[in-house]
């Protein structure tokens, strides 16, 4: 643990967003994990849940965030924080945006790494066999499959 520079941090593809890695669990002690993400107007991840809770922190643009039944337009300065094992997801509403994620754990930083190297980009008919098989090898579920 210490002093973590993130400058020159892979940028990682997932599901049409770009993930650019902050703090990894390994700098952590496994504790939590960081992230800087970036997407384009519409780019997000389908309804999932995952093991690890996540927190977005907005810090440019909006994001529309659902929680199970909650759904609002995230703005900058607005967080909301997802519990493990919650149906989720997230949708940029605006023609860009930027936020940070932080989860506990380390699961979060080999799913992204899994998904940007095996199912890389937008979810498409070609890709989307290889999206699921990345989800579920990382301990995701969805309503969709």
């Amino acid at each position: 643990m210490g002093i973590v520079t993130a400058v020159e941090s892979d940028v990682l593809h997932v599901v049409g967003d770009r993930v650019r890695v902050l703090v990894e669990g390994r700098d952590s002690g496994d504790t939590f994990e960081m992230f800087e993400v970036t997407g384009d107007a519409g780019s997000g991840p389908p309804p999932h849940a995952h093991p690890w809770i996540e927190t977005y922190l907005v810090l440019e643009g909006n994001v529309l965030v659902e929680i199970g039944d909650e759904q609002t337009i995230a703005e900058p300065g607005t967080s909301a924080i997802v519990p493990a094992g919650t149906v989720h997801r997230f949708e940029i509403a605006t023609e860009t945006a930027r936020f940070i994620v932080a989860t506990t754990g380390a699961g979060a930083s080999r799913f992204f790494r899994d998904m940007s190297a095996n199912a890389p980009g937008a979810p498409t008919p070609e890709n989307l066999p290889g999206i699921v098989e990345v989800a579920k090898r990382n301990g995701l579920t969805s309503p969709l499959f």
